[in-house]
C-alpha cells in the first residue's frame, strides 16, 4: 500500500525545524492500491444469507430452477412481452457510484473499476432502483480501488476523486446471491456482473441497456401499473400481467418512457370477457396525459389499485437482460 509519511517536527541542535509537509490526512487503509483483488462475497456466509433472504426472489422456485431466474410472459401495448419477477420493491431509490473521467466529448467511464454500491438486500437503505452518481477522478488518481463507501469518502478527502454528481438518471439493477443466473431465451443463461459493495465483489443484473437508463421523475422513480385479471366465476386472479408501459422503442429524451416499478391492479372482467382477449392496458382503461386512470372500458366490471409494488423488469431484446 502506498503510504505518504508526514514529517511533523524534529529537534536538531536545539532548533525546531519547520514541518516538511502539512499535517493533513495523506493515506487511507480503505483506499486500496491499484490491482488489489477484492474478495468475493462468497467468503461471508452471513452476508450471503442476508442477500438470499431479502433479494425479492422466490427462494424455492430459484432453487428448483438451479439458480436461474425464469423469463415469464405478460402483455403490453397489444404484444406479448417477457419479464422477470424480482418481487416486492420499495418506492425509494439508492445511489450507484460510477467512476468517470472528463473528456472533450463528455464523461467516460474509468476502465476496470466496477460500480460501487452503498447497500445490498437486507440493508435498510437498499433498493434495486439505482440513481447513477458520477464520480470524476482527478489527475492524482492512479487506478486506486474503492471497494466501500468509506473508501470513496476517503478518496474525496485525498483529492483522488471529486464529490459525486447526480446524472439525473436511474437504472434497474438488483443484487442477487452468488450462483444466480438469468433466463434470457438462450440455451446459456446470462451471468450477472460484479460490483463492489461493503468491501466485497457482489453479483448484480442491469436491465434494459441504454433504453433502461431512464430520467428521474420529480427526483424519484416513476411508478407504473400492472393489471392482474379475473374472469367471472374464477376464484383467483390470473398470473399473466398486463403492463401499463410497454417496451420503449428508443432511449428516453426529456421524460421517462418506461418503468419496471409497478403497482398491482386487480381487475374484475365484465361478464363474457376472456382474459386471453386482453392484450394491452388500453383494453382496460382510459388514462390522462400523466398516466392516471380516468375511466374503464366495457371489458372491466371493476378494479382495485393495491398497495403491492413489484419490480418486474421487461426484456427489451431477445437474448439480453
Amino acid at each position: 500500500m502506498r503510504i505518504v509519511i508526514i514529517a511533523i517536527a524534529a529537534g536538531l541542535g536545539g532548533c525546531m525545524l519547520d514541518p516538511l509537509v502539512e499535517d493533513d490526512p495523506a493515506a487511507s487503509v480503505h483506499v486500496l492500491p491499484p490491482g488489489t483483488e477484492v474478495p468475493r462475497v462468497d467468503v461471508d456466509a452471513e452476508l450471503v444469507h442476508q442477500i438470499t433472504v431479502h433479494d425479492g426472489l422466490d427462494d424455492g422456485d430459484l432453487e428448483e430452477a438451479g439458480g436461474v431466474v425464469p423469463l415469464e410472459t405478460g402483455w403490453a401495448n397489444g404484444a406479448e412481452v417477457g419479464y422477470w419477477a424480482f418481487g416486492p420493491a420499495p418506492r425509494i431509490s439508492a445511489p450507484l457510484y460510477l467512476l468517470v473521467e472528463a473528456t472533450d466529448g463528455g464523461w467516460k467511464r474509468v476502465d476496470g473499476h466496477p460500480y460501487l454500491l452503498d447497500s445490498v438486500p437486507g440493508d435498510p437503505a437498499y433498493s434495486p432502483l439505482r440513481r447513477i452518481q458520477l464520480v470524476y477522478v482527478t489527475d492524482a488518481y492512479d487506478g486506486e480501488v474503492l471497494p466501500t463507501f468509506r473508501a470513496l469518502t476517503d478518496a474525496i478527502d485525498l483529492g483522488l476523486v471529486e464529490e459525486p454528481v447526480g446524472s439525473g438518471t436511474w437504472i434497474d439493477a438488483p443484487v442477487v446471491p452468488p450462483g444466480t443466473t438469468l433466463d434470457v431465451g438462450r440455451d446459456q443463461p446470462e451471468a450477472p456482473i460484479e460490483v463492489y459493495a461493503g468491501g466485497y465483489r457482489v453479483d448484480l443484473f442491469v436491465f434494459g441497456g441504454e433504453r433502461g437508463e431512464q430520467p428521474l421523475r420529480g427526483g424519484g422513480i416513476p411508478l407504473g401499473q400492472a393489471s392482474q385479471l379475473r374472469e367471472v366465476g374464477d376464484v383467483r386472479f390470473g398470473a399473466t400481467p398486463v403492463f401499463q408501459y410497454g417496451i420503449p422503442a428508443e432511449p428516453p429524451v426529456d421524460a421517462f418512457n418506461y418503468t419496471p416499478l409497478v403497482a398491482v391492479v386487480e381487475v374484475e372482467l365484465a361478464d363474457g370477457v376472456l382474459a386471453d382477449a386482453v392484450t394491452g392496458d388500453a383494453d382496460l382503461f382510459t388514462r390522462s396525459m400523466s398516466g392516471s386512470i380516468t375511466g374503464m372500458t366495457a371489458a372491466v366490471a371493476g378494479f382495485e389499485i393495491t398497495d403491492e409494488i413489484l419490480n418486474l423488469p421487461m426484456q427489451f431484446e431477445e437474448g439480453r437482460p
